[in-house]
């Protein structure tokens, strides 16, 4: 009898001891999504404020502006693989850009999942606050200004319209030669791919005039189950349907009790 007990404590012990070695495994290159993956964004440029027209000739600044023409990009998993060297996870998309004049292009991405990554388009699954996402690194690798480490800021709960899911975030600040850019990031903690993205920038006169713009991109749908920022189905014109019905509902409701 003591025999059998003994043997399910160690059992038990065994179990733990594996479970938390499964949670303290959660790092900078792990990866749990799986090729075939896709994750569709709604990029938007929701500011523009300057002397110059949108993107004017000689406009040297965030190419990211140019997908304000988008009606929406799709990021497919094709391929996973290790890189040893680094080390990091190397999780290789095929973008496509279905563009507003009704034109498709495709590139390739290749997300090094790591701290050496710069894009950080995707981090590791299952990190916290405050783990650090990536190293300092020079900028444009010309030497007149290194990029700061970055860290996950908090960790919280974020309520999309289908789900609650905990949320990795980081918010910071850049001055390059007086120039002023703020980021904010979210990521989804369970699988580390961004769900929102903010930039905004106050940029000095430097081969145009002197701009401030701000661009978001938002995780619209995926092959994920509730997996998006805003899902597809809540677009604003289905949106202001819903809130239109809720709104009559109300109304009807009121009216009905005055009847009463």
């Amino acid at each position: 009898m003591k025999k059998v007990a003994f043997l399910s404590v160690l059992s038990v012990l065994l179990l733990s001891a594996m479970l938390f070695q499964s949670i303290c495994q959660a790092g900078p290159t792990d990866v749990v999504i799986q090729v075939g993956d896709w994750f569709k964004y709604e990029a938007r440029v929701t500011q523009w404020i300057s002397t110059d027209p949108f993107l004017p000739e000689g406009f040297y600044g965030p190419l990211s502006l140019a997908d304000n023409e988008t009606n929406s990009i799709v990021y497919t998993v094709t391929a996973i693989t290790p890189d040893t060297t680094i080390p990091a996870t190397n999780v290789t998309f095929t973008v496509t850009y279905n563009w507003k004049n009704g034109s498709v292009t495709t590139s390739t991405l290749v997300e090094s999942v790591s701290t050496a990554n710069q894009n950080i388009f995707m981090i590791g699954a299952n990190m916290n606050a405050p783990a650090k996402v990536s190293d300092t690194f020079d900028f444009l690798g010309m030497g007149f200004f290194q990029y700061p480490e970055r860290t996950i800021t908090r960790t919280f709960d974020y309520a999309n319209p289908t789900a609650t899911r905990a949320t990795n975030e980081c918010n910071y600040t850049i001055d390059i030669m007086g120039s002023i850019y703020n980021y904010t990031m979210w990521w989804d903690k369970a699988t580390g791919i961004r769900i929102y993205y903010q930039n905004y920038g106050n940029v000095g006169a430097i081969f145009t005039a002197a701009y401030e713009y701000t661009v978001v991109y938002k995780l619209v749908d995926s092959s994920i189950l509730n997996l998006a920022y805003i899902p597809e189905m809540y677009t604003p014109i289905v949106m202001l349907v819903i809130l239109g019905a809720s709104t009559a509902s109300i109304v009807f409701y009121r009216r009905k009790k005055l009847h009463i």
